[in-house]
C-alpha cells in the first residue's frame, strides 16, 4: 500500500511539473501584445521623387533587421520604419535579402538595438490553434487582434507560392508584413494578404520560409524601386528616337497597304513621328500632373500578372481575386489596358501624319490601326533586346 501511495504521489508530481511548464510557456494576450508591440514597426515607403510608394507592417528579427513583405517595398527607393510603441523612426538603409516567390524581404536600419521577436516552427502549426497578430491596418498603428488557424494550404495562393497558413484574425490593408504569433509569443507566420470577397479570409507566409531567408542575408543593398520609371540619359533618348524611327520607316515603307510616294517621304514621316513621340514622353515625365500617365505607359507590369501569364492553372483564380481585391484590381486593369492605349496613341499620331503629309496615305481607319499595331510591337521587341533604351 505504501509503495502504491509513493507511486501515485510521483505520478501526480510529474503531471504537475508538466502542467506548470506548459503554463509557463503560454503567455497572456496582454503579455504577447506588449512584447510584439515593442518590436513591430510601421513602414512608410517612398519612390525616387518622394511620393508615397506603399505602407505596411514589419517586425525586428535581429539587430537592425526588419522582416516584411516584398510587395510592401517593391516600388520604393527609400523609406523609414516607425516603432509603434514609442514612435521612434529609423531610416531604412536598404535590404539584406529578398524572396519574391514567398513575398518576403529583410530590411536594414543602422545602429539601432530593438528586441527581436522569437521565431517559432511553422511545421508544427495545427488547424484551430489560437494566434495573434500585430500590425498597422489602414495606418492604425499597433492594432492587436486574435483568431485561429483556419486552414493550411500546401500549394499556396495565386500570389504567394508554396505553403501558406490561412487564419481568421481580423486584418486590413496595411497589415501586410506583420507577425502572426502563437500562444507562446513566437512568430509562426508573416501576414501576406487578405481576401475582400469573403469574411476574414487571410493568409500568412510560414515563418520557416523567413528563417531560411535570414540565413541567406548578405550585405546591405539599396532599394531600387523596380516598378518605378527609370531615369534616362540624353544618349538613351537619342537612341530611342533612332530605333523608333527605324521601326516606323520599316513599317510604312515595306507594308504593301501603305502608299508612300517616295522613300524621302517615308524617312520624313518616321523621323517626325519619333521626334514628336520623344518630345511627348519628355513632356509627360517632367510635368508632375502627367507623371502618372508616363508611369502607366512605361513601367513593367506587376509580378502578379507576369506569373499569371505563365501559369496555366492560376490565371482564372488570379482574375477572380483581383476583381474582388481593391489592391490588385487597378494593377490588373492597367496592365491589360497599357498595350491598347499605346496602339491608340500611335494610331492618333499616324492619323495626323496622314492628313498633313502629302504623298502619304494609310488607306483607311482599320489599316491605320494595323500600322500602329506593327509599330508598337516592333518597337517593344527592339526595346526588349536593347535594355539601355
Amino acid at each position: 500500500m505504501k509503495k502504491q501511495r509513493l507511486l501515485g504521489s510521483f505520478i501526480v508530481s510529474v503531471l504537475l511539473l508538466v502542467f506548470s511548464i506548459s503554463v509557463a510557456d503560454a503567455q497572456t494576450a496582454q503579455q504577447i501584445w506588449e512584447k510584439a508591440a515593442a518590436s513591430t514597426v510601421l513602414l512608410e515607403m517612398k519612390n525616387a521623387s518622394g511620393s508615397p510608394a506603399g505602407q505596411g507592417s514589419g517586425f525586428f528579427v535581429g539587430e537592425g533587421l526588419i522582416a516584411t513583405n516584398f510587395h510592401v517595398i517593391e516600388k520604393a527607393s527609400n523609406g523609414n520604419a516607425k516603432l509603434v510603441h514609442d514612435q521612434r523612426r529609423f531610416e531604412i538603409d536598404g535590404y539584406t535579402a529578398i524572396d519574391r516567390e514567398h513575398d518576403l524581404a529583410i530590411l536594414k536600419v543602422a545602429n539601432h538595438i530593438v528586441p527581436a521577436l522569437p521565431l517559432g516552427n511553422s511545421d508544427t502549426v495545427e488547424i484551430s490553434e489560437t494566434v495573434y497578430t500585430v500590425g498597422n491596418p489602414r495606418g492604425l498603428e499597433g492594432t492587436f487582434s486574435q483568431g485561429h488557424i483556419s486552414n493550411i494550404h500546401p500549394e499556396g495562393t495565386p500570389r504567394v507560392h508554396g505553403k501558406v497558413l490561412q487564419f481568421d484574425a481580423p486584418i486590413s490593408r496595411g497589415s501586410s508584413g506583420g507577425a502572426i504569433l502563437n500562444s507562446a509569443g513566437e512568430v509562426i507566420g508573416i501576414v501576406a494578404e487578405t481576401r475582400d470577397d469573403g469574411q476574414n479570409l487571410n493568409f500568412a507566409i510560414p515563418v520557416n520560409a523567413l528563417k531560411a531567408l535570414i540565413e541567406r542575408s548578405g550585405p546591405v543593398r539599396p532599394l531600387v524601386g523596380e516598378s518605378s520609371v527609370s531615369p534616362k540619359t540624353p544618349i538613351s533618348h537619342f537612341l530611342s528616337l533612332i530605333l523608333l524611327s527605324a521601326t516606323v520607316f520599316g513599317v510604312v515603307h515595306f507594308l504593301p497597304t501603305v502608299n508612300v510616294n517616295t522613300r524621302l517621304i517615308a524617312i520624313s514621316v518616321a523621323l517626325g513621328f519619333a521626334a514628336i513621340k520623344t518630345l511627348l514622353t519628355l513632356l509627360v515625365m517632367h510635368i508632375p500632373f502627367l507623371n502618372g500617365i508616363g508611369s502607366f505607359l512605361i513601367t513593367n507590369p506587376p509580378i502578379d500578372i507576369i506569373h499569371a501569364l505563365g501559369c496555366e492553372n492560376c490565371f482564372d483564380e488570379k482574375l477572380v481575386h483581383a476583381l474582388g481585391c481593391p489592391t490588385h484590381f487597378p494593377d490588373l486593369l492597367l496592365s491589360v489596358a497599357k498595350f491598347p492605349a499605346s496602339v491608340v496613341i500611335t494610331a492618333f499620331l499616324l492619323g495626323i501624319a496622314n492628313k498633313v503629309v502629302p504623298g502619304f496615305d494609310l488607306n483607311g481607319f482599320f489599316n491605320t490601326f494595323l500600322v500602329a499595331l506593327l509599330i508598337v510591337v516592333g518597337d517593344s521587341l527592339l526595346r526588349s533586346v536593347i535594355p539601355f533604351v
